[in-house]
């Protein structure tokens, strides 16, 4: 986790392991929630090993979100900062470790100006990803929106459902069958 904070915010090894230090180490089975719906998201987690999903819950249907990887932080940022109860919940794909920091924690480090830093890159690195997923959306094939979560994580082929991926793509898990037929008929 040193290295990632290091790397990614070009912050000091002095200011990396403060902040690391403040994290706590939890493991998290398959199916287990790491943000409950309907609860206040109090914690951010950084992903060690495993691999998350988070599903937005509406009052008629559920779809989701994003897929969480290792060297990834993830939280219901929405929840978190407002303090409100959560419409999604986030889940364990497999069995995970998350070095946790809980609010509380996190507000006593908001004296170091690193902490803003950091707070600032990963607000504007989640707007960059919001966005350029409704764009997407709005834009791209199904087929286009396939391929690039691929690019982005090899992995999703392999250790996410079908109809997992399907409903992070809008689409139904047969449309997602037919584009990686069509794929392996082209490679």
């Amino acid at each position: 986790m040193k290295k990632f904070l290091i790397d990614t915010f070009n912050i000091s090894e002095v200011d990396a392991n403060l902040f690391s230090e403040c994290f706590e180490t939890i493991n998290l089975s398959k199916g287990e929630n790491f943000v409950s719906y309907n609860k206040i998201s109090n914690k951010v987690g950084f992903v060690e090993k495993g691999l998350l999903k988070c599903t937005l819950i509406g009052a008629e249907k559920s779809v989701v979100d994003d897929f969480v990887f290792e060297n990834q932080f993830v939280a219901n940022y929405y929840s978190f900062l407002k303090q409100e109860k959560s419409n999604k919940e986030i889940t364990c794909l497999k069995d995970s470790v998350l070095r946790v920091i809980t609010r509380k924690k996190l507000d006593r480090l908001s004296k170091y100006p690193f902490i803003e830093k950091i707070a600032r890159q990963v607000s504007e690195q989640l707007f960059i990803s919001t966005s350029k997923k409704l764009e997407n959306l709005r834009l791209l094939s199904a087929e286009e929106r396939y391929l690039q979560l691929v690019k982005a994580n090899k992995r999703v082929v392999n250790e996410i459902p079908q109809y997992e991926i399907a409903s992070f793509l809008n689409v139904s898990p047969e449309t997602v069958s037919r584009i990686r037929k069509k794929i392996t008929i082209s490679s």
